[in-house]
């Protein structure tokens, strides 16, 4: 299970570009970094649509939380031909750097967490024409929803599915 929580009513604008507010996501039975996280929730959600657009390539990226020594891995994983894509996102505690621990690690369908971040983006666009903040409406309005991942019918040479 995959849930990207970031309730819009905590969203405060405190400059071009920048809201401060809650964010955290639910991996599995796991709220990561934990429930109620404080920290810069428009920077993770673009660095988790970025994280994303790479999976959806068969490529493994990082997302990162900025408030703390925290980041989310995620690893596309072979799925049977004609099932539904998977992703592993592991969440890390990388304070020290030599030994970072999983908290949190779920393999999910990928569409489940394209659809949670489009959802979100959804919310986001409906905070921002409502709250006034015409640059972070506009930012907003110019990111794409996310595709929806497709099911390869039979994987090719190299294929990670």
């Amino acid at each position: 299970m995959f849930e990207l929580n970031l309730p819009v009513e905590t969203l405060e604008v405190r400059g071009p570009l920048f809201a401060a507010g809650v964010v955290w996501l639910r991996l599995g039975g796991t709220d990561f970094p934990e429930s109620g996280w404080h920290d810069s929730p428009l920077s993770v959600f673009g660095s988790l649509c970025t994280a994303v657009q790479g999976v959806l390539k068969g490529e493994t990226w990082d997302a990162y939380f900025f408030d703390g020594s925290y980041f989310v891995k995620m690893i596309p994983v072979a799925a049977a031909p004609g099932s539904p894509r998977l992703v592993r996102v592991a969440g890390v505690c990388d304070r020290d750097e030599a030994n970072p621990v999983v908290l949190a690690d779920t393999t999910t369908p990928l569409g489940d967490v394209v659809e949670s971040l489009n959802t979100v983006l959804r919310s986001l666009r409906a905070w921002a024409a409502v709250e006034g903040d015409a640059e972070i409406r506009a930012m907003l309005l110019a990111m794409p929803d996310l595709a929806e991942p497709t099911t390869p019918a039979t994987p090719g040479p190299g294929s990670p599915y």
